[in-house]
């Protein structure tokens, strides 16, 4: 009789802490839960050189440079009309009230060389800022210290604005030297400098930005020209 009611106690017993401990584990299990904070985009970036990169969209590419905003400069005048307005397939919308013209001041732009096709290097410009941007036209660009721009490859113009939201990239190839030898006046240069175009299409906005180009510079000539931005590195090379 006695071993009955002592094991009668025990059940007792046992029931209760398992129930003390099912309760526990609930009130542990709600202080656990909860959503992570979202990371912080990235701010603009400003002042000196990047690491170099290695290799382009199709990791063809044998030099590369990334520089950052630099000291304020404008362009001139470009010979050029504006972009049509609008939204194109992947591009991101928005008014243009709402989203501002891309500048090196909220875009990183990274410059390679690429091995295919000949004579042309890559420019990719990101949003690295927290609202959209349009890309305009396409980059100015001067050789060292040169006054003209860089010709635009007219039949590469897009039919809509390039909108970068944040994170995305836009491409522009450059075709520094014909390879059949047409062009005249060629020499080296040392540096590229880069910079945005305005919404009117008759010059530049935001700071520049220069790269220093590889080792032994690139020879270029009076047959260079840059595409227009657009929305993928392969089409950006297609000419």
């Amino acid at each position: 009789m006695r071993i009955a009611r002592h094991t009668t106690r025990l059940a007792a017993s046992a029931t209760v802490l398992a129930a003390a401990l099912s309760l526990t584990a609930c009130e542990n299990g709600a202080k656990g839960t909860g959503s992570q904070a979202p990371a912080a985009s990235s701010a603009p970036e400003t002042g000196g050189q990047g690491a170099p990169s290695s290799a382009d969209a199709k990791g063809r590419a044998k030099d590369g440079h990334s520089s950052k905003a630099g000291s304020g400069a404008t362009g001139g005048r470009g010979p050029h009309g504006t972009n049509g307005s609008g939204q194109a397939a992947g591009q991101g919308s928005g008014s243009h009230s709402a989203t501002v013209a891309c500048t090196n001041a909220r875009v990183k732009v990274t410059a390679i060389k690429v091995n295919r096709p000949v004579n042309h290097m890559l420019l990719t410009a990101t949003n690295t800022g927290s609202v959209p941007c349009y890309a305009y036209n396409a980059p100015y660009l001067r050789w060292d210290e040169g006054q003209a721009a860089t010709a635009f490859l007219e039949r590469s113009k897009p039919q809509a604005v390039i909108t970068l939201a944040p994170g995305q990239s836009a491409y522009a190839g450059i075709m520094y030297r014909s390879a059949d030898g047409s062009g005249s006046g060629g020499y080296t240069a040392r540096s590229l400098r880069v910079l945005f175009a305005n919404r009117a299409g008759n010059g530049s906005t935001g700071p520049s930005v220069r790269f220093t180009l590889p080792k032994g510079g690139i020879t270029t000539d009076s047959s260079a020209w840059v595409t227009y931005w657009q929305t993928s590195a392969q089409d950006a090379l297609t000419w």
